[in-house]
């Protein structure tokens, strides 16, 4: 079948040039150069290509559909199993690396990354700061399928031996790892911040096709994880005897007041900063 053919069938679909070329990269594994020069593709791809269509113009993300998405230029697998890596994230990453070249010598810290997804954000972290490293790292989720879409990108950027999984509930199950007894820590977290039912700010393809349990965060504010999380540092400082915890969040966009209030209670040390909207959408906070 000509290539043209393809496009010409499903821009009547209300699907872009561009969609449509994902689409056809995607499910011939080349890239849009070779796809520019290839006048006709095979039929045997017909089927998983119709597929793709039919799903993305039935309101699948084209992301979900393609089984990847891009986070700070690079590309990472996902599937339905966990949240879409967003471009807004990427400050958060942003201002990681930011503190990570100007204020802390990462091989005296151990690096966590909570509620990772599909890990982008410590693969980010990693793949940025080389050749600098960190004494540990972990990619840690509650969810037994984030965890294997996480695996499935550390394998894939070939960071078995630098970056370990670990399936929690926030940071349960660190609470006992002598291994972690008086080191700093470096933690970033994208946690669910969403109120329960909560959707007059959100996209219905959002609603219907992202999972629960990496938007969500409470029935009151959305800022309950945040809050567990932060009591957690405070129990896992006097337990293992840690010396320094600096924890990166990404909060939402009306939660500026809320989270003020909580650790100003707490008597903590913190810092907003912005996301790409000039929202403030992130908290530093740190424990010394």
């Amino acid at each position: 079948m000509k290539k043209q053919e393809y496009i010409d069938m499903w821009i009547v679909a209300w699907l872009s040039v561009s969609q449509i070329e994902q689409i056809l990269c995607s499910v011939l594994g080349v890239s849009r150069e070779r796809l520019f020069q290839m006048s006709e593709i095979s039929s045997r791809y017909l089927y998983e290509v119709q597929k793709k269509f039919f799903d993305i113009t039935n309101g699948t993300p084209t992301e979900y559909a393609l089984e990847k998405a891009n986070f700070y230029g690079r590309e990472f697998y996902i599937n339905q199993g966990v949240l879409i890596p967003r471009n807004d994230t990427e400050f958060l990453a942003q201002k990681a690396i930011e503190i990570i070249n100007t204020h802390i010598q990462p091989s005296d810290y151990v690096y966590i990354d909570i509620g990772t997804g599909s890990a982008c954000i410590p693969i980010t972290l990693v793949e940025e700061m080389y050749p600098l490293v960190f004494s540990q790292i972990y990619a840690i989720d509650i969810s037994s399928q984030a965890l294997e879409v996480a695996q499935k990108n550390i394998e894939r950027f070939d960071m078995s031996q630098k970056i370990e999984t670990l399936e929690s509930d926030i940071l349960t199950a660190l609470s006992h790892n002598s291994e972690l007894e008086w080191k700093n820590l470096f933690l970033t977290a994208n946690l669910p911040y969403i109120k329960n039912g909560d959707c007059e700010n959100m996209d219905s393809s959002v609603i219907l096709h992202e999972p629960d349990t990496a938007l969500y965060g409470g029935n009151k504010t959305g800022f309950e994880l945040y809050e567990r999380l932060i009591k957690q540092c405070f129990s896992l400082k006097k337990i293992l005897s840690l010396k320094n915890i600096i924890l990166i969040i990404e909060i939402g966009f009306d939660q500026k007041e809320t989270s003020a209030r909580f650790l100003e209670e707490l008597w903590l040390r913190f810092e907003y900063f912005q996301d790409n909207a000039t929202i403030d959408r992130g908290i530093v906070i740190e424990w010394f």
